[in-house]
Parts: structure tokens; sequence; C-alpha cells
């Protein structure tokens, strides 16, 4: 398989990547109090925080995956086209 079919499998599996909303976002939202996090409401939820920060783990895992995936790609040259 050539650069440029490379590229453009890449180009194809990122067009199937959903948006994500992260749960740990969520629960930072969630427990604002006068624009801190309420940590004792928090620490209630215990078992909500320890997943949102797994799942925020494995989303930043992949994402990185990604990115080094992309940086090894040579660019085409743009007088060359698929």
């Amino acid at each position: 398989m050539g650069e440029s079919e490379h590229i453009e499998k890449v180009a194809r599996a990122l067009e199937k990547v959903p948006p994500t909303e992260l749960f740990i976002i969520e629960l930072a939202n969630r427990f604002v109090k006068d624009g801190q996090l309420d940590y004792d409401a928090l620490a209630e939820c215990q078992p909500d925080v320890n997943m949102a920060v797994a799942e925020a783990k494995m989303y930043g895992a992949h994402t990185l995956r990604a990115v080094d995936a992309l940086e090894h790609l040579e660019a085409i040259p743009e007088d060359v086209g698929p």
C-alpha cells in the first residue's frame, strides 16, 4: 500500500469517528459551586469519578495513537493528488 493510500485510509477512518462528550467534563460541570469544584460532592460519587477518569485516559491514549500515526505519514505534494 502506497503512502497516498495510507493517508486516504486514515482520512476515511477519522471521518467515521463520532464526536464524543467525556463523562469527566460532565462531572466537572455538574460539581462546580461558586466557580470551584465541590470536592465533597465529588467524593460522594467516587465510583463515577473513577469511571470518568478511566474513560478520559482511554480516550487520551487513543488520541495519542492517532496523532502518532498521522505524524508518521508523509505529506502529499500539492501538485500530486488522488
